[in-house]
């Protein structure tokens, strides 16, 4: 008996150090995959400043952001578009305009092109081919062919006293132009104009409660608007609309409220990354997403923590750049949603990625330094 019951006790005792070796080899793989970054953190390469591009530009206050310049690049970061300010040469007032440069050179490349003072801060947009440039300010929208500098339009709009910000968006071709309207004693809506003409020639349905608050953009390839719309529920869904019916054919996002803050196309046009503001969320509602645009089923999602009001794909499609309102620059794994590099460069906004080289471009200023910016060009390390 008693060999019996030492067998027994030598069974137990074993079974207690396999489970007590199987519990301490749980825990230490726990305990490494919380110190270890992932394996894509390891294998990725730091972006490091390679050049800097200084600016002279006046700095604007946009909503929710505060003091920032006014940029924008073209899809291939090839061209930057800026506010900024001359002497009118008549009494020595200075007025506002566009100068268009070349990124790498830093060379202007169109205009000067001169725009009217706004009470709201510009939005400036490229075509997706880079020849044509919008700029929409309170009571206007001007549209410019960057090729000779010409102006091809000024659509006059009234001046909404609530909005804050008039966005706008350019067709891939330049052709055509969407921004808010919104006439005296009347709902707001989001319309597209011709360029050449200046004349309306639709309202996209379902827009009286997002047109003058949501970004919008045009798809690259399809004849679709891209941007928030209202629902029965009293939500702002992520939708498309066929702009030639202006009807909503899709709704991409629809089980949740979202307020769109920002897109980017990669390179290919296969994937569009959105910035959003999920009001119905209780936790994490500063989100990105990344859809397929063929399916429009979501890739990758993202949750940062504030507003993301740009956002830029890389032209390999692996990284996303986003920029926050806090000023807070980061670049993550479109493909995993993992953040890989944080950049500490005083008060970034504008972002985009070179088509060219792939270099990382961030706009940044600081508030000791009121009327200068500087275009940072980032490449990986090798």
């Amino acid at each position: 008996m008693n060999s019996s019951a030492s067998a027994s006790d030598k069974r137990r005792s074993l079974g207690r150090m396999i489970r007590f070796a199987i519990i301490s080899i749980a825990i230490l793989a726990l305990v490494v995959w919380m110190i270890l970054p992932p394996v894509e953190t390891l294998r990725f390469q730091k972006y490091r400043v390679a050049s800097t591009e200084p600016l002279s530009l006046p700095l604007v206050s946009l909503p929710d952001v505060g003091s920032r310049p006014i940029l924008a690049f073209s899809a291939d970061g090839q061209l930057a578009a800026y506010l900024s300010k001359r002497a009118d040469g008549v009494d020595g007032e200075l007025e506002s305009q566009i100068t268009v440069i070349d990124v790498q050179t830093g060379t202007p490349t169109a205009g000067p092109l001169t725009v009217a003072d706004s009470r709201t801060p510009p939005h400036l947009e490229f075509s997706r081919d880079g020849n044509v440039l919008a700029a929409a300010g309170a009571t206007e929208v001007r549209v410019w062919d960057l090729r000779d500098s010409r102006e091809i339009t000024t659509i006059a709009l009234p001046d909404v006293r609530l909005q804050s910000r008039r966005f706008v968006a350019l067709s891939p071709d330049g052709t055509r132009v969407a921004t808010s309207v919104q006439e005296p004693n009347a709902d707001p809506g989001l319309w597209v104009f011709q360029c050449e003409t200046g004349q309306p020639l639709i309202q996209m349905e379902r827009t009286s409660g997002t047109a003058n608050d949501d970004r919008f953009v045009f798809h690259p390839t399809e004849n679709q608007l891209i941007g928030a719309a209202d629902s029965d529920t009293g939500q702002s869904h992520l939708c498309i609309w066929d702009v030639g019916s202006g009807k909503v054919v899709q709704e991409i996002v629809s089980k949740e409220d979202c307020q769109t803050l920002a897109f980017a196309f990669d390179p290919g046009g296969d994937h569009l990354a959105v910035a959003m503001y999920h009001g119905t969320r209780e936790y994490y509602p500063y989100a990105t997403t990344i859809f397929d645009l063929e399916t429009w089923a979501p890739v990758t999602k993202i949750d940062n923590g504030n507003y993301v009001f740009w956002l830029a794909i890389s032209p390999d499609g692996n990284h996303v750049s986003l920029v926050d309102g806090s000023g807070e620059a980061s670049l993550w794994s479109t493909a995993s949603g993992i953040r890989l590099q944080n950049f500490q460069l005083g008060l970034p906004s504008v972002t985009a990625f070179s088509g060219q080289d792939g270099a990382l471009l961030l706009l940044t200023n600081t508030d000791d330094q009121p009327d200068t910016a500087e275009i940072v060009t980032l490449r990986a390390a090798e």
